[in-house]
C-alpha cells in the first residue's frame, strides 16, 4: 500500500496557517525580529513534498513575525547564487532511496559536494533540518542533511544551530516543532534588543486568549457559538438540506477540491481474499476506469503496470458526528463563500461535508495544537500524544474543551489522499485496476480502537448494482510510477521479493508476464521470494501456480512467519532470512544483469531485506561501505527497484 507523496495545494496552505499559530503561541508579543539577522532564505530539497510543506509552514510563520523571508527549491537558482553573505539560510533536505538527494536538489548537491570552486563567505549563516526514516533505511539515515551540514561549514559558512534530524519513521512533526523553536530563539529579540533563549521565551497559553460569543446565528446548533480570537471567525449560512454529499466533484474553479484528473470511479468487486485469516485478512477491490462523472464528459483513465492508484478517502459518519457534537455547531450549516482569504478549504459546503472530506479526524494533532488543547507547555509529545495515538477528540474529552470550529479547521491535519500499488496488468485489464489492502485496526496503549481512514473507507465500499450509484464510487486517479517497470527486454532475468501487501505489485508483474507470454513473447528466468504472516494469509496461490506451469515464473519460494499450510509445509522464516539463505543465487542473479523488485512495508520489511542484501554482498568479500555503495549503484541504474511504504 502506498501513501500520498504529493499533497494538494490546499494541504500546504493549511499547514502554513497552523505553523503561524505555533509561532504566535510560542513567541509572545514583546519579541520582535533580530536586526542582526538579514533576509531569511528558506531552501528545500523535497522528493515527496514533506520538506516543501515544512518550508512553506516556516516561511509563513516567520513572515507573521514581520521577517523578510523567501522560499526556494535548492535547484531553482544556479548553485553559486543560492547563498548570500549576511543572510540566514534555513536548509530543509530529505534523503531519498538509499541516501540520494531529492530530484530538486541534485544539481545543487552535486555542485556543493564535488566542485572544487564551491566556497562560501564566512558571513553566510545557515542551519539544517534533515528529513529521513531511521527504520526504513537505518544505514543511510538522513545522510543528505548530515553531508550538507558538514560541507557548508567546511567551505566557510557559519552554522547558527546544530543540525536537527527529522525521523519520518518516528515523530517527524515533533522533531520539526523543536527545530522551529530553536531557530526562533536566534531570530527574535526582546524590547531591549537582547536575544531571547528558547527557555526564556514567554508563552501565550490557551487561557490567555479571550473568548467571546458571536451574535445569534441560525446556522449554529444553539443560537450562539464561541471562538478564540486567534483565527478569523467563520461565517456560516443556514442549512438548506440535511443531505450529505458523498464526494466533492460539484466544486469547481478556485474551490475545486480534488487534484487534476481525479475521476468518479465505480467499484465493481470488493471481497476478502482469505476468509479464514480473520478480520485482518488481505482484501481485493476492483475499480472500473470508465468515468462516471455526471457533470463532465471526461475521458477514461489508463495506466501502465507498476503505476499507483490515488484514492481520496472519507471519514466515517460516526467519527464525523462525534466531532460535530463536540463543536456545538449545526451539522448542515454551510460555510459561507464570504470568508477571509486565509481559509484553506472549499467554501459553500456544509460543516459535516468539510469534516468528512477535508480533515483527517483520525490523525494525531500537531505538538502545538496538542499544547493548545491541553494548555500545557511542558507536553511530552512522544509519550503523551504520539505513542498512545491520541486524537483531537481524545484530548478535548480529557479536558472538557468545547473546541471552536475555527480552531479545529485551522489546526487539525488535512485529509491526504492515499496511494495504492496497482495489482493488475495494464495489458490484461486496461479498463480496471485491482488493489490489495489490509484493513488497519488496532488498540492503542490506552485502550482506544483505531481504524485506518482509507482502508476502512475501502472495506465498507459497496459494489455497484445497477446504474450510477455514488455509494459505490471512489474519487481516484492514476499516479504514474515510471521508475518501477519490468525490463523492456522480457528475456532479462527478474527476481520478485515481497511480503504482505507487497504482493500487490508482484501480482501485477506476474499477470503482465502471462499476458505477454500469450502474445508470443520470450522470457528469461523469474524467481519469486514471497512471505505472509501465516498460511491462512497466503493469497493468489492459483496465479502463482499458473505462472509456474506456463513458465512466466521459474521458481517460487513462499515462506510464513508462523504455522504450516494444508500440505504440511512449515517453512517458517522471514523473507529477509530467505534472501540470506539463497544468497549465492541472489548474487549470481545480480551479477548476470538480473533485475530485482522489492515490495512491502518500508519500516520493517524493506529495512530487513536491505540488511539481508548487505550481508549477501559482504559475503563476496565486500566491506560494509562497499556493499552499501553497491546497493545504491544498483538502484541508480534501475537494476534494483522498490515499491515500499507504510
Amino acid at each position: 500500500m502506498m501513501f500520498a507523496h504529493n499533497a494538494p495545494k490546499v494541504f500546504a496552505s493549511h499547514l502554513s496557517h497552523r505553523l503561524c499559530g505555533l509561532l504566535r503561541r510560542r513567541f509572545s508579543s514583546p519579541v520582535r525580529p533580530n536586526p542582526a539577522v538579514g533576509a531569511i532564505r528558506i531552501l528545500y530539497g523535497s522528493q515527496t513534498g514533506t520538506a516543501q510543506l515544512f518550508a512553506i509552514q516556516l516561511a509563513d510563520g516567520l513572515e507573521d513575525k514581520g521577517m523578510n523571508v523567501t522560499v526556494h527549491a535548492l535547484d531553482e537558482k544556479p548553485p553559486n547564487e543560492i547563498f548570500s553573505p549576511g543572510d540566514l539560510h534555513l536548509v530543509l533536505a530529505s534523503s531519498t532511496g538509499r541516501g540520494e538527494p531529492p530530484d530538486n536538489a541534485r544539481k545543487f548537491y552535486d555542485w556543493i559536494m564535488n566542485d572544487p570552486s564551491a566556497k562560501l563567505d564566512k558571513n553566510v549563516n545557515f542551519a539544517v533540518f534533515g528529513l529521513g526514516n531511521k527504520s526504513a533505511h537505518p544505514n543511510n539515515y538522513n545522510v543528505i542533511g548530515k553531508r550538507l551540514d558538514a560541507r557548508l561549514s567546511k567551505i566557510g559558512a557559519h552554522r547558527i544551530s546544530e543540525i536537527a534530524l527529522g525521523d519520518d519513521g518516528g515523530c517527524i512533526e515533533g522533531d520539526f516543532d523543536e527545530w522551529v523553536v530553536d531557530i526562533m530563539s536566534n531570530l527574535v529579540v526582546d524590547e531591549k534588543g537582547h536575544s531571547k533563549e528558547s527557555a526564556d521565551v514567554s508563552v501565550v497559553s490557551l487561557n490567555e486568549s479571550p473568548i467571546e460569543p458571536h451574535s445569534r446565528n441560525p446556522a449554529t446548533s444553539n443560537g450562539k457559538r464561541v471562538s478564540l480570537k486567534k483565527h478569523p471567525p467563520l461565517a456560516l449560512d443556514p442549512a438548506e438540506t440535511d443531505v450529505v454529499r458523498l464526494d466533492l466533484f460539484h466544486l469547481s474553479g478556485p474551490y475545486k477540491f480534488y487534484a487534476k484528473n481525479t475521476k468518479k470511479l465505480q467499484v465493481i468487486n470488493n471481497h476478502i481474499l482469505t476468509p479464514d485469516a480473520g478480520e485482518s485478512a488481505l482484501r481485493e477491490i476492483r475499480v472500473s476506469l470508465k468515468c462516471h462523472n455526471a457533470e463532465t464528459t471526461d475521458t477514461d483513465l489508463s495506466y501502465t503496470t507498476g503505476d499507483h492508484f490515488l484514492v481520496y478517502p472519507r471519514n466515517s459518519d460516526a467519527i464525523v458526528n462525534a466531532y460535530v457534537s463536540m463543536l456545538d455547531v449545526g451539522p448542515h450549516a454551510i460555510i459561507s463563500e464570504n470568508q477571509n482569504e486565509s481559509y484553506p478549504y472549499p467554501r459553500g459546503i456544509t460543516v459535516t461535508e468539510t469534516l468528512s472530506h477535508c480533515i483527517d479526524l483520525g490523525a494525531l494533532p500537531s505538538p502545538s495544537f496538542s499544547r493548545m488543547i491541553l494548555d500545557r507547555e511542558d507536553l511530552d509529545y512522544v509519550n503523551d500524544i504520539a505513542n498512545p495515538r491520541r486524537t483531537v477528540i481524545d484530548l478535548c474529552l480529557q479536558t472538557g474543551t468545547k473546541l471552536p470550529l475555527e480552531d479545529l479547521l485551522y489546526n487539525a491535519m488535512p485529509m491526504k489522499p492515499r496511494y495504492y500499488s496497482i495489482a493488475s496488468s495494464g495489458i490484461k485489464l486496461p479498463d480496471q485496476v485491482v488493489l490489495v489492502y489490509r484493513p488497519v485496526r488496532y488498540m492503542t496503549s490506552n485502550g482506544y480502537l483505531r481504524e485506518g481512514v482509507c482502508t476502512s473507507y475501502l472495506a465498507h465500499k459497496g459494489v455497484v448494482q445497477k446504474g450510477l450509484d455514488d455509494a459505490a464510487c471512489v474519487p481516484a486517479l492514476i499516479s504514474p510510477n515510471p521508475t518501477f517497470r519490468l525490463p523492456p527486454d522480457t528475456r532479462t532475468p527478474v527476481m520478485f521479493i515481497g511480503g504482505g501487501c507487497g504482493v500487490a505489485p508482484i501480482r501485477a508483474f506476474i499477470e503482465e508476464r502471462l499476458a505477454l507470454q500469450s502474445m508470443g513473447r520470450e522470457f528469461g528466468p523469474a524467481s519469486l521470494f514471497l512471505g505472509f504472516r501465516n498460511p491462512h494469509d497466503e493469497v493468489y496461490q492459483g496465479l502463482v501456480q499458473e505462472a509456474l506451469e506456463l513458465g512466466a515464473l521459474t521458481e517460487a519460494d513462499i515462506v510464513f512467519s508462523s504455522g504450516c499450510n494444508s500440505h504440511g509445509h512449515c517453512q517458517q522464516m522471514l523473507v529477509s532470512d530467505l534472501v540470506r539463505q539463497r544468497g549465492e543465487k541472489v548474487w549470481r542473479h545480480i551479477q548476470e544483469g538480473g533485475h530485482v523488485y522489492v515490495c512491502g512495508g518500508a519500516r520493517t520489511f524493506g529495512a530487513a531485506v536491505e540488511s539481508a542484501f548487505l550481508d549477501v554482498f559482504q559475503e563476496q568479500s565486500m566491506t560494509f561501505d562497499e556493499a552499501n555503495g553497491y546497493l545504491r549503484e544498483l538502484a541508480d541504474k534501475g537494476q534494483l527497484a522498490e515499491d515500499l511504504a507504510d
